[in-house]
């Protein structure tokens, strides 16, 4: 039996960054796929409230965020009406397709909700292969609080990404292992930590 645990590292500060933001991930995602898709160099504003449904103010507060950590920019001059407002720093260029791809597979599962709280993926991220206890996944969390971890961990659990397996031993205690889906999720995030 594998060590339990045994895969369970510190997720990377810039991973926890970039879900900070409930719309970070779809944000870059449409943004890559708009420049991507048009001959364009990025997207509307406009076009992103429409194609996530997101309100105007949470996209200009994370547009906003993501400027301010080096993923955006607004395209500056003047210029044809239909002109890109939102174009891909080249952080964020290297971002785009892994966001477009996690960004894809949420949507795909149904789990959109879900998997865009603050603490969802970086938690099943966290789990490791391998699986882990509570304290060990809280280890690799930088900045989780015991409450934001129980309730990450229980909205994984419920979508299906971790299963919660009780163990023998001393003390007694549960482990939170990847199921299939949570493995394909986990390695979406693995692509997005390798393209920062």
């Amino acid at each position: 039996m594998a060590l339990i645990g045994a895969t369970v590292r510190a997720c990377p500060e810039a991973v926890v960054n970039l879900f900070h933001r409930r719309w970070s991930v779809p944000v870059i995602a449409e943004v890559h796929l708009a420049a991507a898709s048009r001959d364009s160099t990025g997207a509307r504003f406009v076009g992103l409230t429409h194609r996530l449904g997101v309100a105007r103010a949470a996209l200009r507060e994370t547009v906003e965020f993501a400027t301010a950590h080096g993923w955006l920019r607004r395209n500056p001059g003047y210029g044809h009406p239909l002109r890109p407002e939102l174009v891909l720093t080249a952080r964020g260029a290297r971002l785009g397709p892994a966001c477009a791809s996690l960004w894809a597979l949420l949507r795909r599962r149904g789990i959109e909700e879900i998997g865009l709280r603050k603490w969802t993926l970086p938690t099943v991220w966290a789990a490791g292969e391998g699986g882990g206890r509570f304290v060990e996944i809280r280890a690799a969390l930088p900045g989780i609080t015991d409450r934001a971890l129980a309730a990450a961990l229980r909205s994984a659990v419920g979508a299906g990404l971790l299963s919660r397996r009780m163990v023998e031993g001393s003390p007694p205690g549960v482990v939170y292992e990847l199921r299939r889906p949570g493995l394909e999720t986990r390695d979406a995030v693995e692509r997005i930590i390798d393209s920062m």
